[in-house]
C-alpha cells in the first residue's frame, strides 16, 4: 500500500501544523549544531557552514511549502538525511537527527490520519444537516 501524503484541504490541518513544527525546531537545532561544529572541526569551517546554512535554508522553505502538496512532504523527508548526517562532525546529531526524523514520520503519517479522520467527520455532519 503506497503512503499516501497528500495534504488536507483544512486550513491548519494537523498534518501541516506538526510537520512545520517540527521542521522549524529541526533548523534551529541544526543551527546550534553548526555552531558546535563551528568549535570541534576547525578544518572544515567552510564545509560546515556550507552545508549547516543550506540546510537550516531548505528546513524553512520544506515548512512554508508542506500546503502545495505531498512532494513537499516527501522533500521534508530527504531533508532528514543531510540532520543525521551532521552527526559525522557533532556525534550527538546522530541521536537527535534520528529523533527528529522519528518525528517528522509521526507528525507527516498520523497528522495525514487525523485530517482525514477529520474531514470524514465533517463530511457526515454535512450530509446530515442537508437531509
Amino acid at each position: 500500500m503506497p503512503l499516501d501524503l497528500t495534504p488536507s484541504t483544512r486550513p491548519h490541518g494537523a498534518q501541516r501544523a506538526i510537520s512545520a513544527t517540527v521542521l522549524i525546531i529541526e533548523a534551529f537545532v541544526v543551527f546550534f549544531a553548526v555552531l558546535v561544529a563551528h568549535q570541534l572541526v576547525r578544518e572544515d569551517r567552510v564545509l560546515t557552514w556550507a552545508w549547516g546554512i543550506a540546510t537550516v535554508v531548505a528546513l524553512v522553505l520544506a515548512s512554508g511549502l508542506l500546503r502545495r502538496g505531498a512532494w513537499a512532504y516527501w522533500l521534508g523527508f530527504a531533508l532528514q538525511i543531510p540532520v543525521v548526517l551532521l552527526g559525522l562532525q557533532v556525534s550527538a546529531m546522530w541521536v537527535v537527527g534520528l529523533a527528529f526524523a522519528a518525528l517528522y514520520a509521526y507528525g507527516a503519517i498520523k497528522g495525514h490520519q487525523l485530517d482525514a479522520e477529520k474531514d470524514a467527520v465533517d463530511a457526515r455532519v454535512l450530509a446530515q444537516r442537508d437531509d
